[in-house]
């Protein structure tokens, strides 16, 4: 299985500030099932890893351009929003240290720099999706 790019171009067109629910909440949806997959055959890089970075970036723009000062939770789904994988609550802070500390930019050809990469895995894989009695969303 490849990396869409189709898939994250039409989320970056879904998942625009003007989007935000009024508890500042974000869908953050994509049509691969198979998260786990590496992004290109020989990579370590897997497609969840881009995937929570773009959500790191995409807070960090928004609180940068937007003025925003508080945190953003997203909800993630694979499949087509068929499978929910989890909530994500990112902060405004947290979003620019991360986002600062780990170079990411979604203006690379890889969110994640090459010479990063493999300590930015280790942070995503210390990672929980928020639990249910963390979440303030109610899902069906």
């Amino acid at each position: 299985m490849g990396f869409s790019v189709l898939g994250l171009l039409l989320l970056g067109l879904q998942a625009v500030p003007e989007a935000l629910q009024p508890k500042n909440v974000a869908d953050f949806v994509v049509f691969e099932r198979e998260v786990a997959e590496p992004v290109s055959e020989g990579e370590s890089l897997r497609l969840y890893d881009v995937h929570i970075a773009i959500m790191y970036d995409r807070t960090h723009n928004w609180c940068e351009q937007e003025g925003f000062r508080e945190q953003l939770t997203w909800t993630y789904a694979a499949d087509g929003g068929n499978l929910i994988l989890g909530e994500f609550a990112i902060s405004c802070r947290e979003a620019r240290r991360v986002s600062r500390r780990y170079g990411l930019d979604s203006a690379l050809e890889f969110m994640v720099p090459e010479r990063r990469q493999s300590r930015w895995q280790r942070f995503v894989n210390r990672l929980h999706p928020l639990t249910d009695s963390e979440s303030d969303l109610s899902l069906p």
